[in-house]
């Protein structure tokens, strides 16, 4: 027994010795970080941001690919089938936990098949009108859809959009029922909206600021726990009775599912470093994005609990996606 013991004890030491060995010298090659998202939005440009200042700090070219398709899938695939050596990563939005609540089947198994390197920042939301719906405030609101249960119309991005699964988390808090209109992109919905074919929406800050400060659609709500710096006279969701409720747009680092911890960790610690400084704090909040990282053991926390709230919601409005 003793020498099982001692066996299993020599193993283990030796895998940390190679572990260790490899981060030392990590990275020696370029990394390449797969943005499942078109060139140009908010995520591409967060991860060109981002992947600049890590290459400074590691001392290796960091190159960004788009890779588009099946709602963010085709890119997750590519990673969790990559080698598991830290050259191969994925900056994602929240849309990597929805997709695993609305898709009747993936090819991966999220939790099993990628490593969580950080959480890196999050867009807020806004809970926004278009000026015809009488209602100013989120208790207007609220009577208004109980009183035409219904009838009011809303927009998302795609059937399974983080936007579609917010209004329904709503719907499931409020006890109110609404009418869900996809489109094929943000852009497409906030252009209905504008226009008042739609009644409302749920919608990344960055993307309805324009038109609030515009006065073409009206702002009810933050959809977080606190309010936004952009919006300091808005209420939160939580200061209107809805505590605990955050519904923001948070983006991840994630890495092949048997990187080795200390090639993690490294990358968990560049990540950190470089978010974390003045500059791109600056750039940050030009993007409209507020930064927050996390140890990899957090961001695997956060995302499991993220899997759980979105697989209920689904659930319980009928959420599927082809």
């Amino acid at each position: 027994m003793k020498r099982l013991q001692w066996m299993v004890v020599a193993v283990v030491g030796l895998c940390c010795a190679i572990s260790n060995s490899v981060a030392q010298n990590f990275p020696n090659k370029p990394i390449q970080i797969i943005v499942p998202v078109a060139a140009g939005g908010g995520t591409d440009l967060l991860a060109r941001t981002l992947g600049q200042k890590v290459s400074e700090l590691l001392g290796q070219p960091v190159v960004i690919d788009n890779r588009l398709g099946a709602g963010g899938n085709i890119g997750v695939e590519m990673v969790v089938k990559a080698k598991p050596d830290g050259y191969t990563l994925i900056l994602s939005p929240g849309t990597i936990a929805t997709n695993v609540a609305v898709y009747r089947k993936l090819p991966y198994d999220l939790v099993k098949d990628l490593q969580t390197v950080t959480l890196v920042g999050q867009t807020g939301s806004v809970l926004v009108v278009h000026p015809s719906v009488k209602a100013n405030n989120v208790r207007e609101f609220v009577e208004l859809a109980k009183a035409s249960p219904g009838e009011l119309n809303f927009g998302s991005a795609g059937m399974g959009s983080p936007q579609h699964l917010h209004a329904e988390f709503f719907n499931q808090l409020a006890g109110t029922k609404t009418n869900h209109i996809p489109y094929k992109g943000q852009s497409q919905a906030m252009t209905d909206l504008v226009g008042g074919q739609l009644a409302y929406m749920f919608s990344p800050l960055q993307n309805a600021l324009p038109y609030i400060q515009q006065g073409r659609i009206r702002v009810l709500t933050v959809a977080a726990s606190h309010r936004n710096p952009k919006l300091p006279d808005v209420p939160s969701l939580a200061e209107v009775g809805y505590k605990g409720v955050d519904l923001a747009n948070w983006f991840a680092v994630f890495a092949p599912a048997g990187t080795p911890p200390a090639v993690v960790k490294k990358l968990n610690a560049a990540f950190v470093q470089v978010g974390n400084t003045p500059e791109m704090k600056a750039k940050f909040e030009k993007l409209g994005f507020e930064p927050f990282f996390t140890t990899p053991e957090e961001g695997a926390d956060f995302m499991r609990a993220e899997l759980v709230r979105w697989a209920r919601v689904a659930a319980y409005a009928g959420i599927k996606a082809e």
